[in-house]
């Protein structure tokens, strides 16, 4: 059955919208593990067979094919889907639609965050993950992509899109595959062989994962058993570690996250790797001298590299740049929205790292430097074509889920692209990736005189991301323009969900 919801905030007024035939049945408190802060409604409708038809009368649209503004457009929502966009002096809306004056506000896409695991994974029990769910629908975040995958996450992405479970449309990385003596983290499955690794990539994909998770400690043999193994099954994310390096994870199409391995490509080779500050390398003080060594006259080539090569990337700035480069304060982490949100001992322990690595920081000239490079190589991939995702590295140092996708959109634009830019990698890209990701970007190989190539078909529709007629009704309503300053995408005022 068609279904859509809208959540709305309340801090001192009832909920904005609600939708359904029949009343409101019931508000939900989200009290997630502590008391007092933000509350959240949900509209818990009970539903007839006849889809209930929205409109959104004289809302201005940000569609998201191209950079522009459908101003006091008329918006009809039947079900789940998009049926009609028109200017409101020429749209007709059917008798008994429940409308919404929208005058002055703003209609996006549904956000999209691609590195967004719950708190639930590690820090608190499974019994909250659906208060969770709904925190992160409340910012607007309509899709996520849980990489670091277990069970329980399988079950969430199933109940979600049959309806039985309120929350955002998700997607799930394996457990995250690491090489020998890094299998302790959460989630995680060491593989010692290129077969044992080959083995779980098979029993990941008959389980129903989206992706093949790496972290750390994957060697190259390894590597090479999981990309072969993966090629037609399952998109490959996360960890490149200094036995891959960049080139490789290029030619194997892997999705890249946070930069893994930029910056070694712009060391001297006869530098080791290691010595990088990818991964576990920004927590080795002498690594951070390296920094100074780095030749920015390989940028230009490694972007184009990067954009021949078609991959993905999740630079992940805000978590990065301000964790080992700009660093928090005390106050600032207090004074930020998600701080309530969790209870002490909770935060005591999601701070744990960011305590220890600030005990002793690098010089500040190394941290300025990482924040600039990493600024300079996203600013050059955007100039280049280069493919950019939102992913917010949630929940770590108390990032959590749906409130930091945003400081991840100030990043980019800060970094230097545009608003539409920004909005674009946590809307249109992230879809498309994704959208390949379910659908198992199919795979052949063709065999000439040339050697063997693989080719990947075309043919995949992508049904949410922008707003258009016949797509997923997964919008948010803001209350100024995120075109003119991306910090609007925060002043929400409802959210569609299908």
């Amino acid at each position: 059955m068609a279904r859509t919801k809208i959540l709305a905030k309340s801090y001192s007024r009832p909920a904005i919208y609600m939708l359904g035939v029949h009343a409101l049945r019931s508000f939900r408190t989200v009290r997630f593990l502590a008391a007092g802060f933000l509350l959240l409604t949900v509209a818990a409708s009970a539903w007839g067979q006849n889809a209930v038809t929205l409109a959104f009368i004289d809302v201005n649209v940000i569609p998201m094919d191209t950079e522009r503004v459908l101003t006091r457009h008329t918006v009809l929502v039947q079900g789940d889907r998009i049926v009609s966009i028109e200017p409101s002096d020429l749209a007709s809306v059917p008798k008994g639609a429940q409308r919404i004056s929208a005058q002055g506000q703003y209609l996006i896409p549904g956000l999209i965050d691609v590195h967004s695991n719950l708190l639930s994974n590690k820090y608190i029990a499974d019994e909250y993950a659906d208060e969770e769910l709904a925190v992160i629908v409340a910012n607007g975040v309509l899709t996520i992509r849980a990489p670091i995958g277990k069970p329980e996450l399988l079950v969430y992405r199933d109940q979600i899109e049959d309806g039985e479970l309120f929350g955002p449309s998700l997607y799930v990385g394996s457990p995250q595959l690491a090489g020998v003596g890094y299998g302790s983290g959460v989630n995680s499955r060491m593989v010692a062989t290129p077969f044992e690794a080959a083995a779980a990539v098979r029993e990941f994909e008959a389980a129903g994962y989206d992706f093949i998770n790496l972290t750390f400690g994957i060697t190259a043999d390894i590597y090479e058993g999981i990309i072969l193994t993966a090629r037609g099954r399952l998109p490959v994310i996360g960890e490149v570690g200094p036995d891959i390096g960049l080139r490789r994870a290029l030619e194997s199409a892997q999705q890249i996250e946070r930069l893994d391995q930029y910056l070694e490509a712009l060391m001297d080779e006869a530098i080791p790797r290691a010595k990088g500050l990818s991964g576990l390398g920004v927590w080795v003080l002498e690594n951070w001298a390296e920094i100074e060594k780095l030749d920015i006259q390989r940028i230009e080539a490694v972007v184009r590299a990067t954009v021949e090569s078609e991959i993905w990337n999740t630079p992940t700035l805000a978590f990065l740049n301000s964790s080992f480069g700009t660093g928090r304060s005390d106050e600032e982490i207090e004074g930020s929205s998600e701080y309530g949100f969790v209870s002490p001992s909770v935060r005591e322990e999601l701070l744990h790292d960011r305590d220890r690595f600030w005990s002793n920081p690098p010089e500040e000239r190394f941290r300025m430097r990482y924040v600039e490079l990493r600024n300079r190589i996203v600013s050059e991939l955007y100039r280049a074509g280069g493919k950019l995702m939102v992913g917010s590295y949630s929940p770590e140092w108390l990032f959590l889920p749906g409130f930091s996708l945003h400081r991840e959109l100030e990043s980019l634009v800060s970094a230097g692209l545009p608003p539409f830019a920004a909005l674009w990698a946590a809307t249109r890209s992230p879809a498309t990736f994704l959208s390949w990701g379910r659908a198992g970007r199919t795979e052949f190989a063709r065999v000439d005189s040339e050697g063997i190539r693989f080719e990947t078909t075309t043919t995949v529709e992508i049904d949410f991301g922008r707003i258009a007629v016949g797509k997923r009704a997964d919008m948010v309503l803001l209350g100024a323009n995120p075109l003119d300053d991306i910090r609007n995408t925060t002043l929400i005022e409802g959210v569609i969900l299908r």
